[in-house]
């Protein structure tokens, strides 16, 4: 008797040691099989929206505000009437089948260019103006492929406003390209921790033949966000950013993911990063 006790103790220790042995990225928990949804009341799906999208949360009986606004912008001359780049409006992470599971907010655009660009990078957080203000960032010629998103993590209150896009993009000879600010109420978070996003959309890249490589460069903790994540995967001659961060002082993730060829992803992914650039 002593000794079948001893043979089923070490196969439940066994059984468990397996189940719990997962994927060492993930400090050795299995989320391959938990479900990852956003939960909210009243339902809700964001839009694709345009740029200067925000999310504000109700912390301490105040409304705390997340602002990821950025930019890109091509040569453009107007008194010839010439743009070197087009903007479209392309869910191209919904498409491939890659997108971050519990998004509440964010953007996916196409940038079309043939000629260098100048970028600008001013996010607002928990109220906090100017401490990160990325401006006048020279871009490499070349077509990319950008989006960005916010998760919840947290179940509470939040307020989400989107720009709604007037087209399907822009060739930046005119003004305009907003339609209307949407602005949502709502309660709701992720039902899964943001570890969990993290896993299953690596698997999901690699299983659309994404495999990863290394990441010279690696985004560093500052005053506003912390660094989850950050990968670079490949594709034949694509390549394509990964990365998570904190967004300090609210519950919340951004996601950044951009695709393009290595120097154009590696230029936009250190101009738009969250975090600060260091050797990795």
């Amino acid at each position: 008797m002593k000794a079948l006790l001893l043979v089923l103790s070490l196969t439940v220790v066994l059984t468990l040691g397996y189940h719990m042995s997962g994927n060492p990225s993930t400090g050795g928990v299995d989320y391959s099989t938990v479900t990852c949804t956003l939960e909210t009341e009243p339902q809700f799906t964001h839009a694709n929206a345009w740029t200067g999208w925000s999310v504000r949360e109700l912390v301490d009986n105040r409304m705390m505000e997340f602002s990821d606004f950025l930019e890109f912008v091509p040569k453009v001359s107007l008194s010839e009437g010439t743009s070197s780049g087009y903007l479209h409006t392309e869910d191209w992470p919904a498409k491939m089948g890659i997108l971050p599971e519990c998004t509440v907010a964010g953007s996916a655009v196409f940038f079309e260019n043939n000629d260098t660009a100048r970028g600008m990078y001013y996010p607002v957080v928990a109220g906090n103006r100017g401490e990160i203000k990325r401006q006048d960032i020279e871009l490499p010629a070349g077509d990319v492929y950008f989006a960005h998103y916010v998760i919840p993590t947290k179940n509470t209150t939040w307020e989400v406003t989107e720009n709604l896009a007037n087209s399907n993009g822009t060739d930046f000879l005119m003004s305009g390209g907003i339609s209307e600010r949407r602005r949502t109420g709502l309660t709701g978070t992720c039902t899964c921790p943001v570890e969990a996003v993290i896993a299953q959309l690596d698997d999901a890249m690699k299983a659309k033949g994404f495999e990863e490589v290394i990441l010279e460069k690696k985004p560093t903790e500052n005053e506003y966000f912390k660094p989850l994540s950050a990968k670079l995967y490949r594709k034949d001659d694509q390549y394509l950013y990964v990365e998570f961060a904190e967004v300090k002082g609210m519950d919340l993730v951004r996601v950044l993911m951009i695709m393009g060829d290595e120097e154009t992803v590696k230029a936009y992914a250190e101009a738009f990063t969250a975090g600060s650039i260091g050797e990795g």
